[in-house]
């Protein structure tokens, strides 16, 4: 009879709803838009320099973030520091050029990428072997390689994943993390290659050969622990540049990829050599994660991020800074603010909520997963993601990038009803949205994540947040303009809380839900 009555005692407090923190939404309404400007005005300014990791406009934006925490008497989050240190190995490329069959490729115009070796001059020399789309993803029963030793090779694969063109397998035109540029480095990584050519294409890769330019060349960075393997060059090739190389031997391109669909489909040594060569220069780096605690009842965790970094500068035009305005300062701004909030409601926070200004996100979202690695994982009950946050009017809905995976869907769905919304999905699904910010680093390890934001249906029917990405994501025109609303900003801020809201009053800690279609870290 106890074991009846303890079990129905637990029922209960299970279906218990408790009080939502007091005054939040009253306290939501009263920001400002001159809070919102502020952050957001700071880290794109000019004189961040575009807030590249490691060098001195990102320095002064962990310094800002640091400050940040302190004006607003949150606990040091790592080890008594707000300071989480990272060293990095930095290359910096000079020059490249590629060389095969007498054809030669050159730096930007043709190819862009990075050499991890602590060489001022390099060349690497290897049999070129193209290996389709380099994927093994059993749950889709599904092996480029076949068992073929591509050790010391260059290899040559396409972006994306077979889904795109065949839509019956993989999840379709949805581009899933097998698809990602950084799984195929991984790899062939793990398959000992010498050398890997991403082939671009705009449809595929999901963004211009534009993008490319700026953000792969000049200094890349990169964990030391990730260099440490046979891998010493990774780079993009521009299609049409691939074409020439091909011609000489009378390869097809289009017959080559035509085959790279079907499920027998095996690596096709192509017979001849590539030679990468060039100059770099190199170094390590000291670049910091800032992170601070807002200390609950409970030890477990909720992470609310958002990356600090930018790319730096970029080509020899009059405006060379890409001061990146809402990739990621208007996030970083969101983050702040809903810090801040919830700061001030401390005593009815049941979960310890925890804000990473991670860095090095645009460098493979470094910064984010050595949090995850160096963390108490067990303790971290989910990630909530700011990214690329929109500035403009409200939305008609939200969006949680990722959310199909988890019951943080179920709890958005829920808000969005209660709120007069709908819960809408990315309309450039295609591009992987999920796989590509910091919330993956969480998911990666096993951590229920999302990238929350309003929706891209904004009030005015212009949508804005589309073009965004169509036309200013990682260029020069990413610029803080005084004119935004930033009422889609204080919307987002607004739906995050009241998620944290849920989770904090109803005890309901966040579970997968679905299949999930990348693979788990230890």
């Amino acid at each position: 009879m106890r074991r009846v009555t303890t079990v129905i005692v637990c029922l209960v407090l299970a279906s218990v709803t408790l009080p939502a923190i007091t005054g939040l939404e009253e306290r939501i309404d009263r920001l400002s838009k001159e809070e919102m400007q502020a952050a957001l005005e700071f880290l794109s300014h000019d004189l961040l320099e575009g807030r590249a990791a490691g060098q001195r406009g990102g320095q002064l934006a962990e310094v800002y973030a640091r400050s940040l925490f302190k004006f607003m008497n949150l606990a040091p989050g790592y080890n008594g520091d707000y300071w989480q240190p990272i060293k990095l190995k930095s290359f910096t490329i000079e020059d490249i050029k590629l060389n095969a069959n007498d054809v030669e490729l050159h730096y930007r115009e043709d190819i862009v990428g990075s050499f991890t070796q602590e060489q001022e001059k390099f060349e690497l020399e290897a049999d070129a072997v193209y290996v389709g789309f380099g994927i093994t993803a059993p749950l889709w029963d599904w092996d480029d390689f076949k068992g073929v030793d591509v050790r010391d090779k260059i290899i040559i694969t396409r972006v994306n994943d077979p889904g795109l063109f065949r839509g019956d397998n993989f999840e379709g035109e949805t581009l899933t993390y097998f698809g990602r540029w950084i799984y195929h480095v991984e790899e062939a990584i793990r398959r000992g290659a010498a050398g890997i050519l991403l082939i671009h294409t705009d449809m595929t890769a999901g963004y211009s050969w534009e993008v490319v330019k700026n953000s792969w060349p000049g200094e890349e960075v990169f964990l030391e622990s990730e260099i440490k393997n046979n891998l010493k060059f990774r780079g993009w090739i521009k299609e049409s540049s691939l074409q020439k190389l091909l011609l000489k031997k009378r390869f097809d391109l289009d017959k080559m990829y035509r085959a790279s669909l079907k499920t027998r489909f095996r690596p096709i040594n192509l017979g001849f050599k590539i030679k990468v060569s060039g100059q770099t220069r190199f170094k390590d780096v000291f670049i910091n994660n800032v992170v601070a605690e807002i200390p609950g009842k409970s030890p477990k965790k909720i992470v609310l991020s958002a990356h600090i970094d930018h790319l730096g500068m970029s080509g020899n035009g009059p405006d060379r800074i890409l001061n990146g305005a809402l990739d990621n300062a208007s996030a970083v701004s969101a983050m702040m603010l809903a810090g801040k909030i919830l700061k001030e409601h401390q005593d009815e926070l049941y979960y310890t909520v925890v804000l990473l200004a991670c860095n090095a996100e645009e460098a493979a979202m470094l910064g984010s997963r050595y949090y995850v690695q160096q963390a108490d994982r067990a303790n971290i009950i989910a990630n909530i993601n700011f990214e690329s946050t929109p500035v403009w009017e409200k939305a008609r809905s939200v969006m949680a990038i990722g959310g199909r995976f988890s019951t943080l869907e179920d709890m958005l769905k829920s808000i969005a009803r209660k709120e007069g919304l709908d819960y809408s999905h990315s309309s450039l699904v295609k591009q992987g949205f999920f796989f590509r910010s910091d919330q993956f680093s969480f998911a990666r390890y096993n951590i229920p994540a999302i990238w929350i934001s309003a929706g891209e249906d904004d009030e005015s029917g212009k949508r804005k947040y589309p073009r965004f990405w169509a036309t200013t994501y990682h260029t020069v025109k990413d610029e803080y303009d005084p004119t935004w609303p930033l009422e889609g900003l204080k919307q987002t801020i607004r739906l995050a809380l009241l998620l944290v809201d849920h989770i904090n009053t109803t005890r309901d800690e966040p579970k997968w839900k679905a299949d999930l279609t990348f693979p788990l870290e230890k």
